[in-house]
């Protein structure tokens, strides 16, 4: 029988989600400084507008869709 671990909150989907959440809610950044949390925020944000516009805009091209 497999053991959960402690930490485990239910598989590697889930722990994923988690980690991306918390990488684009800048939780990597100092908790003292705003600013650059902020704007760690909005990069990221945007950075991942931009993958799904190209990502769209390369599929489009291919005819995928």
């Amino acid at each position: 029988m497999i053991e959960k671990r402690p930490d485990d909150s239910g598989g590697f989907l889930s722990s994923s989600l988690a980690r991306a959440g918390e990488h684009f809610a800048a939780k990597d950044t100092e908790k003292a400084d705003g600013v650059e949390r902020w704007a760690t925020r909005i990069g990221r944000g945007l950075s991942l507008v931009g993958f799904v516009a190209l990502a769209w805009y390369f599929g489009y091209q291919l005819k995928w869709w």
